[in-house]
């Protein structure tokens, strides 16, 4: 039976470095890895230290690095106490955590209830391009502080992965802002918030995490040390330095000439170099992480997609399946991707919660493409741009080149605009694509996850639907979606996610491509460790025992 990440509460143990790997160091008259510098060389640079500029894995990952959370998830993405030691749910419509009492902030002050209120505020008030994480806030109606260390969070409908959501959400420090109490007011009736700049180069950049900000520099070096304060299993670098290199090539160079220990998503065909060369290792782990793409339905005309008439071909259901159908998946992951990814016929890999067990297959079918294209009166006179990022996930500009010769073949004309990350994703929340290539890895370990944030039509007073940049509204989707999201039985609420799940399907809402699969490469002196989210994280790596 597949559980609800809500109810997987086991490893609840703090991991630390094996007592074995660091006496056999001291042994070997190495030093522990924790008194060496390690410098990993990153696919994507984060956009901000502000842990609630943007929800993406770069900025997640450095955020983990320096901010504690209420929970964190291990490699598999199983919840365990961080900044709450334990959690309950006394009714339906309440989470209430007991807090650590020895958690303090990097400058010795202590970690209350009242950081965890100026967090929600902080995040309420919508920051950065796409004004993440307003979800978790607009989601409560009240907060109560027994006391300094327990709070209980009340919900306006009942929410069944709270938890799960709580494991990606920063707490920042509040005691520079003075008591806050959480309100309807926009700011929680703080007179003013910290802008990103505060988290960049100034005093917000002050976490419990494990690690403590010394530099942060937009797409250049960042500069990381070992937290003295940490409550946690202490880490095993002294100072980390994390360098933006988007180029695989040279990724790959600096690792082999020493300039880095660590490097995320070398690509397949630079394994039997690094086997070839000696003295290097790698971790090949599963994701969740689904790549799809996203079409605009709602609107006519599209900015970058044109039919005969001029009008949107996108919002014909009968375009988007044969998009579907002209894209050959299978040559895509093991050809253009050489087993890096595995073709996806859904939203969530099979297994995990709210996965269809028996999903609809996505055959690769150019002939009942161009059928399509012809009972929809458009098999010829499609022009179409079809927009991605350059550098954010696995061979991506390829992917999209790749599939734009695919569409082309069927009588869509298609270009690619490929851009770098930093200027995508501010572009695709202005909606200026009409097709654009899209990721999103589970951070719930449910069906609800993506739904929520690209399907579900835009709710903003209830944090949903800020990623339905397609536009995409089904009021049957609504229906079960929402039903789902407020229900606590496990049994039922999966019941409602496969059917929402069906519906989007359905109706190509996303068009769903591939899973990736994840890389890192490292000297062979280290072991690694992957989480199944691809985040990068220091600790995980760790002095091989001799």
């Amino acid at each position: 039976m597949r559980h609800s990440p809500a109810h997987r509460l086991a490893d609840r143990i703090r991991h630390g470095v094996a007592h074995g790997v660091v006496l056999a160091a001291l042994l070997a008259g190495i030093a522990p890895a924790r008194a060496a510098d390690l410098t990993i060389a990153l696919s994507a640079a984060p956009s901000s230290a502000d842990p609630y500029y943007h929800d993406v894995g770069p900025n997640n990952a450095l955020a983990a690095m320096v901010f504690g959370a209420l929970v964190r998830t291990g490699p598999r993405l199983h919840p365990h106490p961080d900044l709450a030691t334990a959690w309950s749910v006394p009714d339906d419509h309440s989470w209430k955590f007991t807090l650590d009492p020895k958690a303090v902030f990097q400058d010795g002050a202590p970690f209350t209830a009242n950081d965890v209120v100026f967090s929600l505020c902080r995040a309420r008030t919508g920051v950065g391009p796409t004004k993440s994480f307003t979800n978790i806030p607009k989601a409560l109606t009240s907060v109560d502080i027994p006391d300094a260390h327990s709070i209980i969070l009340h919900t306006r409908a009942p929410e069944p992965v709270l938890l799960m959501q709580l494991a990606g959400f920063s707490i920042v420090s509040a005691h520079s802002a003075g008591a806050v109490s959480f309100s309807a007011q926009e700011n929680c009736g703080v007179a003013a918030m910290p802008d990103s700049a505060a988290f960049d180069h100034g005093p917000m950049a002050n976490g419990t995490g494990p690690y403590r900000l010394l530099r942060f520099t937009n797409n250049d070096a960042i500069r990381l040390a070992a937290n003295p304060r940490y409550d946690g299993p202490r880490p095993h670098w002294s100072h980390v330095t994390l360098r933006p290199i988007s180029a695989a090539g040279a990724r790959l160079a600096g690792l082999l000439s020493g300039d880095f220990d660590l490097i995320e998503n070398p690509q397949a065909q630079d394994l039997p170099v690094l086997r070839r060369h000696g003295g290097f290792a790698w971790t090949i782990t599963p994701s969740n992480r689904i790549i799809f793409l996203q079409p605009d339905i709602g609107r006519s005309p599209s900015p970058l997609a044109r039919g005969p008439n001029g009008a949107n071909p996108l919002a014909d259901p009968r375009v988007r399946e044969a998009i579907s159908l002209a894209i050959d998946r299978k040559a895509i992951t093991s050809r253009l991707m050489e087993g890096l990814g595995v073709p996806a016929d859904q939203f969530l890999p099979p297994g995990l919660f709210g996965a269809l067990p028996h999903p609809p297959p996505r055959p690769y079918d150019p002939v009942l493409a161009r059928k399509l294209l012809g009972e929809a009166g458009l098999a010829t006179g499609i022009s179409l741009t079809l927009s991605a990022p350059r550098g954010r996930y696995i061979d991506d500009a390829e992917i999209a080149q790749a599939i734009a010769q695919y569409l082309t073949r069927i009588g869509i004309h298609t270009i690619v605009d490929a851009m770098t990350p930093t200027m995508f994703f501010p572009h695709r929340t202005k909606r200026d694509f009409s097709l654009s290539l899209g990721g999103w890895g589970y951070g719930t370990g449910e069906a609800s996850d993506l739904l929520r944030h690209f399907v579900v039509s835009p709710m903003p007073a209830r944090g949903l639907g800020g990623s339905d940049y397609g536009a995409y509204h089904s009021a049957a989707f609504d229906s079960a979606f929402l039903q789902a999201i407020t229900t606590m039985n496990d049994g039922a609420r999966e019941k409602l996610l496969e059917q929402a799940t069906s519906i989007a399907l359905a109706d190509n809402a996303l068009i769903p491509l591939h899973w990736e699969t994840s890389v890192w490469a490292y000297k062979d002196r280290y072991t690694f460790i992957g989480r199944m989210d691809q985040r990068t994280d220091p600790d995980n790596l760790s002095l091989k025992a001799p």
